[in-house]
């Protein structure tokens, strides 16, 4: 999101709130954020969840590699 959108959000919410309170209602609570999904780890039902105990094929480390190596540093 770019900077003039967040300041122009915020410029937004500031000018509602200050209508709600000339208004005398009461201030609405700000929308609530869902967090993202965990990244970190593969989802419930991923094969590497499933058999940890089974080693990566050379296919699967080669993409390993590729994902864990800076995007500048791939040999």
């Amino acid at each position: 999101m770019s900077v003039v959108t967040k300041i122009l959000r915020e410029i937004y919410n500031s000018l509602t709130a200050a209508g709600w309170m000339w208004l005398g209602l009461p201030v609405p609570d700000p929308p609530q954020v869902r967090p993202g999904p965990n990244l970190d780890e593969p989802p419930q039902g991923h094969p590497e969840r499933l058999r940890p105990d089974i080693a990566l094929t050379t296919t699967e480390l080669a993409l390993q590699r590729q994902l864990v190596a800076p995007i500048g540093d791939q040999r």
